[in-house]
């Protein structure tokens, strides 16, 4: 009954977190493609609604990422509050050791990796393909909404168009040029009084039919050359990225498709690679969970701060070895196999190693360094945006302190903006000052408590009177 109390404490204190970082993550990822769609709803035509259709198509790819790493910032977090408030220590003192403390994390995990299981092996490859489908259809239903009267467009592949006016609502395009360099052997130029733009038979095609024109044809390889006068032409368009004109990206494919291309005679390594990103991935949230439980005890300050830093840095490790090997076993140097799954050996043996050292209350290499080194750098970054804020709002309180009082068009009077540091000399502290070195510091100085900062003054000009000078880098 203890331990099932103490379980769902663990469990809730872990979804706080993991929501935290799965939403800060996946708003990261999602902000390298909204430029991108952003263009569609501007120059291309594409509603809000049929953009978020391709957020939703993006998501799996997106969440297969930051699902594992939002299951080890939520580890790293609630370990190191538990670890802050010392109750790991309570739960160590009433008979709790750290390996009965394990389930609700494994089955945190666990979970982490199902849902991952069930994104990398079904909706991730129907994901990437409904998006490259949609993209199709926005292009053959919003073809003409780039185009402008009196510009060359090249809107489609290795094809030219320019006309002179378009009438939407008619969908009738009155004076058309068009330049066909679709077989080089051959090329074409067409020009028409009238044009119209048709849906073709394949979603992915369109029909330009143009009327009251000429085409002009020559053969490079016997000199010929074809003048023809029509009323009536006809010409087929593939748009870009077409199905005719792309193949099927291995990710965009089944599990099942992958393994059918591994029976034909020669089998591509990225063929291979794909079908073990598919089964690693997932193994992820698992290594992660091993590697942040011991990170998590072993820390006793930092905060969320320390979680979102820690994690970063892990995940930034792990996909550089994971893109290491992925390109070792894509050129075929390596198998595979070794390539995609070496991170996760690699995480999960050192997961192991520091769990029973945890387990055993063995300090691991380098665990006071490492702390020290990591809280020093996020100290600095806080006081030096801390001392940048307080910088920023004094020059506003001068200067709203020298134009308040001014009426409209009326110049300063001479001698009502303060003399550079005329403030500073009855600045409030208390400040400290070093018997030594003889300078003084502000409070948040790494030599306000220092051994020889005995001497405290209330004020500045105290200090200075008393024959200290200002510490160069607090700048009291």
């Amino acid at each position: 009954m203890k331990n099932r109390i103490i379980y769902q404490y663990i469990f809730k204190e872990l979804l706080g977190p993991f929501s935290l970082g799965l939403l800060v993550f996946t708003c990261i990822l999602l902000m390298n493609k909204v430029l991108k769609l952003m263009d569609l709803v501007v120059n291309k035509g594409v509603s809000l609604g049929e953009v978020g259709a391709l957020v939703a198509y993006l998501l799996p790819s997106f969440l297969v990422l930051t699902i594992p790493m939002s299951v080890l910032l939520a580890v790293l977090i609630a370990l190191g509050r538990f670890s802050a408030d010392s109750e790991i220590v309570a739960m160590k003192a009433s008979g709790i050791s750290l390996y009965q403390l394990v389930p609700p994390f494994a089955l945190f995990c666990v979970i982490g990796f199902l849902l991952t299981n069930t994104l990398t092996l079904f909706l991730l490859p129907r994901g990437n393909f409904a998006f490259k489908q949609q993209l199709t259809r926005f292009a053959s239903s919003h073809t003409m909404v780039g185009l402008k009267a009196g510009v060359f467009k090249d809107a489609f592949d290795e094809v030219v168009l320019y006309i002179n006016d378009y009438d939407r609502r008619q969908n009738l395009i009155k004076g058309i040029f068009i330049s066909d360099r679709r077989d080089p052997e051959h090329p074409a130029e067409i020009s028409g009084k009238k044009a119209r733009l048709l849906q073709g038979k394949d979603p992915s095609e369109i029909v330009l039919q143009i009327f009251d024109g000429s085409l002009h044809k020559y053969d490079k390889n016997s000199g010929d050359y074809q003048y023809l006068i029509f009323n009536t032409y006809e010409m087929d368009i593939a748009l870009n990225g077409s199905q005719k004109q792309r193949r099927i990206r291995y990710r965009e494919m089944g599990l099942f498709e992958l393994f059918e291309k591994t029976r034909a005679d020669y089998v591509s390594p990225r063929v291979r690679v794909e079908i073990q990103q598919r089964f690693a991935f997932p193994f992820a949230c698992l290594v992660f969970g091993l590697l942040g439980l011991p990170l998590g005890v072993y820390w006793r300050r930092g905060g969320k701060a320390y979680g979102f830093v820690l994690s970063i840095l892990i995940v930034f490790c792990y996909y550089i070895l994971l893109s290491f090997g992925e390109n070792l076993a894509k050129n075929a140097y390596i198998s595979a196999f070794i390539g995609i799954w070496l991170p996760n050996v690699i995480y999960a043996g050192v997961g192991v190693v520091l769990f029973r050292k945890a387990a055993r209350e063995e300090p691991f290499f380098l665990q006071k360094e490492l702390q020290n080194k990591l809280i020093n750098f996020l100290t600095w970054l806080k006081e030096k945006l801390e001392k940048n804020r307080k910088k920023l709002k004094e020059s506003k309180a001068i200067l709203s302190g020298a134009t308040g009082n001014l009426q409209p068009g009326q110049p300063p009077a001479a001698g009502s903006v303060p003399a550079p540091g005329r403030s500073r000399e009855t600045e409030a502290g208390p400040f400290h000052g070093n018997t030594i070195s003889k300078s003084f510091h502000r409070p948040g100085c790494k030599q306000y408590h220092a051994k020889n900062s005995t001497q405290c003054f209330a004020r500045r000009e105290e200090a200075i009177k008393a024959g200290y000078r200002p510490c160069r880098k607090c700048d009291p």
